[in-house]
């Protein structure tokens, strides 16, 4: 009988282990649907969608910023099953969207349930974590490339019978993560509820944030960066090679999956203990360097230039994840959870400037200038990361450090 309990336990970490990357596979789905859908929704409604990429990250941006309230008063568990709720919702209503409006309301929506799940999903990477959370995150983020990377697969075939509506049954991925994460929470009434986590005192939490700000710095350049790639991921291809715009979808395709390549690749290097660092700075100076070289050969070259952004895609892959779990390697569970909202806001601000300002400057996605600023601001963010290390390492030896060793692990 005393062997129980654990038996049960370890059932239910499996269990909601399992509901924690449906939930990023989720976020894949809603991040490849809306892009992917845009052409096909445009023709049928007869209108122009453009604005349901911006429209998509201020949902984002709102979904992160209602993740730090709900994250620290209820269960990390719940704001999951919402956010992923909402997701099942938001392609719903867009794939039978008859109108602009609505169309544009469903990208918002989207945007909203993709901000509580990516924020609480984090949270919930670093309570699972036995050491460093950079490991899980680099996994759950080659689950997100995969699962964005079919989307548009679905979305060729829905789009090419000219039958849109048949495209909500891409729901069933956020309707699976919301079922899995309710049986996670039932199957344990032996055990304590999930709780939500309890906020640190408002100066111990200031005086663990101020070394963050080079980690909030870097991620909306590295962001950026990464909406220019994969939110023009279709047309970059479509104006350099003057391809058939029903072939779109299948740019989209190769940019997610190449992003599971270097995700999973940054993951299997993890498990080597290869540091986090090492991999971010080689992957994004490399990337900096040949989005530099396809600035300059777009003109005369696209199908090398294309090779070189295809390229540095693979390195940059897993930026993302490496940067949110330094951060969040610095900080306990408590104010890993109010941090991480403001974090994944800095992105998604970043989200939605880079390319604006890209487009005041070079106002066209296959300008050189959109590769050469791209990587100006790419090679940014390994210097921003390396000044949060060793101001973290600075403050840890000179003032006892953010947290004590119980409370970030193998910090």
């Amino acid at each position: 009988m005393s062997g129980s309990p654990p038996a049960r336990t370890s059932r239910t970490g499996s269990s909601a282990r399992i509901g924690l990357f449906a939930a990023f596979a989720s976020l894949g789905v809603t991040a490849s649907f809306v892009p992917a859908v845009l052409p096909a929704a445009e023709r049928a409604m007869s209108a122009d969608l453009s604005t349901a990429v911006p429209v998509l990250f201020a949902g984002l941006l709102v979904g992160v910023l209602l993740s730090g309230p709900l994250l620290v008063r209820r269960p990390t568990r719940l704001t999951l099953i919402l956010g992923s709720g909402l997701q099942a919702l938001a392609i719903v209503v867009g794939a039978w969207a008859g109108s602009a409006p609505v169309f544009l309301a469903a990208a918002a929506l989207a945007g909203l349930g993709f901000g509580l799940v990516e924020a609480a999903g984090s949270v919930a990477a670093k309570a699972a974590s036995t050491g460093s959370a950079t490991g899980l995150l680099s996994a759950l983020m080659g689950t997100v490339a995969v699962c964005a990377a079919l989307t548009p697969l679905v979305i060729a075939a829905g789009a090419g019978t000219g039958m849109l509506p048949v495209l909500s049954i891409l729901c069933v991925v956020p309707l699976t993560t919301v079922v899995l994460l309710l049986g996670s929470g039932a199957a344990r009434p032996g055990s304590a509820p999930s709780t939500p986590l309890t906020p640190s005192t408002p100066s111990r939490n200031l005086r663990a944030l101020i070394p963050l700000l080079p980690f909030a710095l870097a991620l909306p350049l590295y962001v950026g960066v990464e909406t220019v790639l994969s939110g023009w991921s279709a047309v970059i291809p479509e104006r350099a090679l003057t391809l058939d715009p029903s072939a779109a979808a299948l740019g989209t395709t190769a940019f997610w999956a190449l992003m599971a390549v270097g995700r999973f690749g940054a993951a299997a290097l993890r498990r080597r203990d290869v540091r986090p660092l090492v991999i971010l700075a080689t992957g994004t100076l490399g990337a900096a360097a040949l989005m530099t070289a396809a600035g300059l050969l777009i003109g005369s070259s696209p199908v090398w230039a294309l090779a070189a952004l295809a390229a540095s895609v693979v390195l940059l892959a897993p930026s993302y994840g490496l940067i949110l779990g330094l951060a969040l390697d610095r900080l306990d569970p408590a104010r890993s959870a109010a941090a991480t909202g403001t974090l994944v806001a800095c992105g998604a601000v970043g989200g939605t400037f880079v390319p604006t300002l890209i487009l005041l400057i070079g106002r066209d996605p296959v300008a050189s200038v959109t590769f050469v600023v791209s990587a100006a601001l790419c090679a940014l963010v390994p210097v921003l990361v390396a000044l949060a290390v060793l101001t973290s390492t600075v403050v840890d030896s000179v003032d006892g450090g953010l947290a004590s060793d119980a409370e970030v692990g193998s910090f």
